[in-house]
C-alpha cells in the first residue's frame, strides 16, 4: 500500500555547509535525486517545470552546496559535492537512487557513482557536462566565431571557427584532444570577445522564448546569502577519466541545439560508456523547458531503465 504524500522542505547541515532539500512524492515510490546544473544554480526551475509529471517517483530535489538555496562558508571541490549527494541520500534513508543530472550535474552524478557507488542505482545524465576544460574550448571557438576576431591554425570549433586539430566541437566539428593548460583563461577570453551571458545565451537558447520562461521561473525563488562561497577552479572539473569506472546503467538525453553540450560532451559519454542508451531531441541546454515532442515519455523510459522502477 502507498504510503502517505510527502511534500517537504528540509536544511542538512553539514560541515561548513547548510544544504536545501526538498522531498516530494510516495514515500514508497522509486527514489530519484536530481542534481542542477550550474555550477551555482538551482533546483528550483526543473521542479517548477516538471515536478507535476514525475509525481510517480520520490523526488529528491537539491540545491548543491554553495548554490541556489543552500549557503557554504568556504570554497569547495567535486569531491566535497559528491560527498553531499551520499550525505542526503542517507539522511532520507536511500539506499539506492537513481540520480538525474542536467549540465554540470552530470559531473556531480558521476563522481558521486564512483566516489560512492553504494548509493547509486542508475544515472540519467541531460545534456551533460563532463569535462569544463573541453567546454572551454567550445565556448572560446564560439566566441573567436562570433566576435570576427579570426582563427588559430588547425581544424575548427563551435559555430565554425578554427582551433588546434583533433576532437569534435559544439557544431560537430574539430577540436583539440591535446591538455589544455588554463581552461579558465581560455573562458575569460571566451567572454571578454563576446560577453558571459550572451555567449551562453546563443549557445544553450536556440529558442528565447524558453530562456524568458526559464528567467521567469527562477526570478520567483528565494535564494540564499550573498556571501555563499562557490566551487573552487570550476573550469578545471574533467570526469572524463574515471566515467569507465562505472559499470551500472546511464541513459543520456542529449538536445542536438544545444551548443554546449551536443555533440563533443555526448560523444565523450558514449566513448566511455557503450553501454549507455542515448535518446536526441531538438531543443537547447534545458530541454525540459523546450518541452520537445516525445521528452517526458523518454525521459520516463530512461528513469526506468537506470534503476526507479
Amino acid at each position: 500500500m502507498t504510503e502517505a504524500w510527502r511534500d517537504e522542505a528540509l536544511h542538512l547541515v553539514r560541515e561548513g555547509a547548510d544544504l536545501y532539500v526538498e522531498q516530494v512524492g510516495p514515500a514508497d515510490a522509486p527514489p530519484v535525486l536530481f542534481l542542477h546544473g550550474g555550477p551555482g544554480a538551482s533546483a528550483h526551475a526543473f521542479r517548477e517545470f516538471l515536478g507535476e509529471e514525475l509525481e510517480r517517483y520520490r523526488m529528491v530535489y537539491l540545491d548543491q552546496r554553495g548554490g541556489g538555496r543552500s549557503y557554504a562558508d568556504a570554497p569547495f571541490d567535486l569531491d566535497t559535492l559528491a560527498d553531499d549527494v551520499a550525505a542526503v541520500a542517507a539522511a532520507l534513508d536511500l539506499t539506492a537512487v537513481t540520480l538525474l543530472a542536467h549540465g554540470f550535474g552530470a559531473a556531480v552524478a558521476a563522481r558521486t557513482a564512483t566516489r560512492h557507488p553504494q548509493v547509486v542505482r542508475g544515472q540519467v545524465w541531460l545534456n551533460p557536462w563532463l569535462s569544463m576544460p573541453r567546454l572551454a574550448r567550445a565556448l572560446h571557438g564560439a566566441a573567436r566565431s562570433r566576435s570576427g576576431a579570426g582563427a588559430a591554425d588547425g581544424g575548427s570549433g563551435a559555430d565554425g571557427s578554427a582551433v588546434a586539430d583533433g576532437g569534435s566541437g559544439a557544431d560537430g566539428t574539430a577540436v583539440a584532444d591535446d591538455p589544455i593548460d588554463d581552461a579558465a583563461a581560455l573562458a575569460d577570453a571566451a567572454f571578454a570577445l563576446v560577453g558571459a551571458k550572451p555567449l551562453l545565451d546563443a549557445l544553450l537558447f536556440p529558442d528565447p522564448t524558453t530562456r524568458l520562461r526559464l528567467e521567469h521561473a527562477m526570478s520567483t525563488v528565494l535564494l540564499g546569502p550573498s556571501e555563499s562561497e562557490g566551487l573552487r577552479d570550476p573550469w578545471t572539473v574533467d570526469v572524463v577519466e574515471e566515467l569507465d569506472r562505472w559499470r551500472g546503467p546511464v541513459a543520456l538525453l542529449s538536445s542536438t541545439g544545444d551548443g554546449s553540450s551536443y555533440p563533443e560532451q555526448a560523444e565523450i559519454a558514449l566513448e566511455r560508456l557503450p553501454h549507455a542508451r542515448i535518446a536526441l531531441f531538438e531543443g537547447g541546454h534545458h530541454a525540459y523547458a523546450d518541452e520537445p515532442e516525445g521528452w517526458l515519455e523518454t525521459l520516463h523510459a530512461a528513469l526506468a531503465f537506470a534503476g526507479a522502477t
